[in-house]
């Protein structure tokens, strides 16, 4: 196979990962894969933040265009570091035959891939660290046991079994509210605080632009301008949203409601984003979709009352 016949079969994000490891230099023939001893975490072609979103933005096309193998990765024998982020897009690669071949890894995170056959890692006895999906998604573990270095596996924080019980609220009809008309006293995000008559329809029309394109990564919207009274939270990663709305009960008790996404049926698997920057949330009840999430804040803010565009459930101890 010529190198441009290689080529045309790799998937677009090996590509675009090999090039930005490579940067300055161009990918031009098989030989300089040899060379290459990194594919890190921080060069995968997927953005991070708003600088890697620009940054990358000419290759978006290209990333999306076609499908294609990981086979290249079998030319890469000096490889010691290969590193599958947490923002890795579901269902790019679920062929990993090539590793046998990457005798010299010395760090495989392969964690947040469909990684699950182990016996592809027995020969990989220069591993110092290893990371992989959770245990009982894995087969030929028993290879596990044969290997010297540090394993991580991704296990969930939550287990189906023992989560606790919710009551679902259904969504509704949307009634639009009418512009000019709020119910929230204070929105906080960022170094930005507007409290009472600051809160205007450009102020809503900003916040959500800033939460659709991912711009801010926390916020909140109380209806007190102390925030100590009912008040609506957004932590935001990654493309993911965590929307909590917390009350207290007649009895003084918390009670708190997050969105349901209908997409995952199991609070098994985490998103990406978490509450407050420490609590993990299952993708089960965070949104994938920030427009969604923006026209949920903007809703409370008018309303204070939660979007009938989704379905939410309601925790209480």
């Amino acid at each position: 196979m010529t190198f441009e016949e290689m080529v045309q079969r790799t998937s677009p994000y090996l590509l675009c990962w090999i090039d930005l490891a490579m940067t300055p230099k161009k990918l031009t023939d098989i030989g300089q894969l040899r060379r290459i001893k990194r594919l890190a975490d921080k060069d995968f072609p997927v953005p991070h933040s708003e600088y890697t979103k620009q940054k990358l933005a000419p290759i978006q096309d290209i990333l999306q265009s076609r499908t294609g193998d990981w086979a290249m990765l079998e030319e890469m024998t000096n490889l010691q570091v290969l590193e599958f982020p947490k923002r890795t897009p579901p269902g790019i690669i679920d062929d990993f035959s090539f590793l046998p071949k990457l005798k010299n890894l010395y760090r495989l995170h392969l964690q947040f891939t469909s990684f699950t056959d182990c016996s592809l890692l027995s020969g990989l006895t220069q591993l110092k660290s290893l990371a992989l999906p959770a245990r009982k998604k894995l087969i030929h573990t028993e290879v596990l046991d044969t290997l010297s270095c540090k394993i991580y596996t991704d296990e969930p924080t939550y287990q189906d079994d023992s989560f606790p019980q919710y009551k679902v609220v259904p969504a509704q009809e949307v009634s639009v509210p009418a512009s000019g008309t709020f119910v929230a006293r204070l929105l906080e995000y960022g170094q930005n605080r507007f409290i009472n008559d600051e809160l205007t329809d450009d102020v809503l029309e900003n916040l959500f632009a800033l939460i659709w394109t991912g711009q801010i990564d926390s916020l909140l919207i109380s209806l007190d301008e102390n925030g100590e009274e009912d008040f609506f939270t957004m932590d935001i990663e990654e493309g993911w949203a965590a929307p909590t709305f917390n009350i207290w009960d007649e009895n003084g008790d918390p009670v708190y409601f997050q969105p349901i996404n209908e997409k995952y049926q199991s609070v098994e698997e985490d998103a990406p984003v978490e509450i407050g920057g420490q609590t993990p949330v299952p993708k089960r009840f965070a949104l994938d979709d920030l427009a969604l999430a923006a026209e949920c804040a903007i809703y409370f803010a008018k309303t204070g009352q939660l979007s009938p565009t989704v379905q939410w459930a309601e925790f209480s101890e």
